[in-house]
């Protein structure tokens, strides 16, 4: 990035998607917010020029754009997510023809503590985008700017969404993917969709393969089935977060000791024997579609919201990647990053993402289109309604506690320890972070 009267290039980050494993693992479609979070730890005139004002003087100059490359996702996925990046700054270049944009990727392994490196020089990319996990520990830090007002076209977003995108009132991140939990099932092994997770355990019962997968984060979703609430502004009192999280730990445990269910603390291998046909019904997530419906048919793969718990609604799990500023970045450079981050949250380019993917809910809450051609957008709309996404404290108390909780619910999950023991101990380390 060149400063103030150096010619600046800004940055685009691709989409990150949800925690993953140990430090050590390589990522896979869900970070690993603990080695993400040790890489960072030691207006008006917008308005004018997006209408297309013809008085206006074009935009021109270079930017820069950092997105991360994830090691340890399907390579289809990833794929998938560098030609909607390529796509979209193709599309963006022949809108505004004297903006040169270029697009730099990073391991995922190293790209947060590298951008901190640079910026501290004053340096790095014009934008960035970061998975939402890295959002509290990046502004912390004061490695990203607070979005100038009126600068970004919020309110065509879902609110939901800038819930984890600021603090104290002032927003640090612009939403560009969402990615949601679902329930993935091989239409030619199993021949209805479970409602519930009992009709799930039945269907087991008769001969389905079935498997539920993932860390801490991604198998909570049974939560609400036992009255109790982990994250967002309704949460539970501490003792209702420990007898619920008490129950769903011993009813994991009992439907693992059905003969055709199976836990896995890998989800991405989970995917794997899904895909291969192997396994019949995961939980899933939307990023993943595209891979899903190459490897079994478009014909055999059927998507569905998360089953109920004791006539409870599920709560899947809703996370994804925001662009962030540069704090360095000139205010000309800053302009070019908005506009392209406007460009990127459009209706229209929102639209077209959705499309492109049958599987990722646009942002925008105004994009639209022919709902019978895209089925997965209708259950997914029902999905992200019932989602929860993390709070700034709930992240930072998971980047600082992540490993901890996830080695005792491991545990607890493989009938290593006292579940009782096991609930107390997460809960508290939710209330009381070190």
């Amino acid at each position: 990035m060149l400063r103030n009267s150096a010619l600046a290039t800004t940055t685009l980050l691709a989409a990150g998607l949800l925690l993953q494993g140990c430090i050590q693992e390589k990522s896979t479609t869900t970070p690993n917010i603990s080695a993400y979070g040790s890489q960072v730890r030691g207006g008006p005139w917008l308005e004018l020029v997006s209408r297309g004002k013809n008085n206006q003087k074009p935009p021109a100059g270079t930017i820069l754009i950092w997105t991360p490359d994830y090691e340890g996702m399907n390579p289809m996925v990833q794929t998938r997510i560098d030609q909607t990046l390529k796509n979209l700054i193709q599309r963006f270049q022949e809108r505004y023809n004297m903006v040169n944009v270029i697009w730099r990727k990073y391991s995922d392994s190293n790209i947060y503590k590298k951008y901190s490196e640079k910026v501290k020089e004053g340096l790095g990319p014009d934008l960035l985008l970061a998975h939402n996990f890295m959002i509290p520990a990046l502004r912390k830090k004061n490695e990203i700017e607070a979005i100038p007002a009126n600068s970004v076209r919020f309110g065509e977003l879902r609110p939901k969404l800038l819930k984890t995108a600021g603090a104290n009132g002032t927003l640090y991140a612009i939403p560009f993917i969402i990615n949601l939990q679902l329930l993935c099932i091989n239409k030619q092994k199993a021949r209805s969709t479970p409602k519930t997770f009992n009709e799930l355990l039945e269907l087991s019962r008769s001969g389905i393969s079935i498997a539920i997968g993932g860390n801490f984060l991604e198998t909570i979703w049974g939560l609400p089935g036992f009255n109790a609430k982990l994250f967002g502004a309704n949460k539970s009192s501490a003792q209702d977060l420990k007898e619920g999280l008490n129950n769903w730990i011993k009813t994991l445990r009992k439907s693992d000791e059905e003969p055709n269910v199976a836990l896995f603390k890998n989800s991405s291998l989970m995917t794997k024997y899904f895909a291969e046909g192997k396994i019949s019904i995961i939980n899933c997530e939307s990023i993943d579609l595209p891979f899903l419906r190459n490897k079994l048919g478009s014909e055999n793969l059927g998507i569905s919201e998360l089953p109920s718990i004791n006539g409870k609604n599920s709560e899947p799990r809703l996370t994804g990647a925001s662009f962030v500023l540069n704090p360095f970045a000139s205010k000309s450079q800053t302009k070019l990053a908005l506009r392209f981050s406007n460009y990127a949250i459009s209706v229209d380019q929102q639209q077209q993402i959705a499309i492109n993917w049958n599987s990722l809910l646009p942002v925008n809450k105004n994009s639209d289109f022919n709902q019978e051609l895209l089925p997965v957008r209708t259950i997914s709309e029902k999905a992200f309604a019932k989602s929860s996404e993390l709070t700034d404290r709930e992240l930072e108390t998971m980047i600082l506690n992540y490993n901890a909780i996830q080695e005792i619910y491991q545990d607890a999950t493989a009938g290593l320890i006292d579940p009782v023991k096991a609930s107390n101990e997460i809960i508290e380390l939710f209330e009381s972070p070190q």
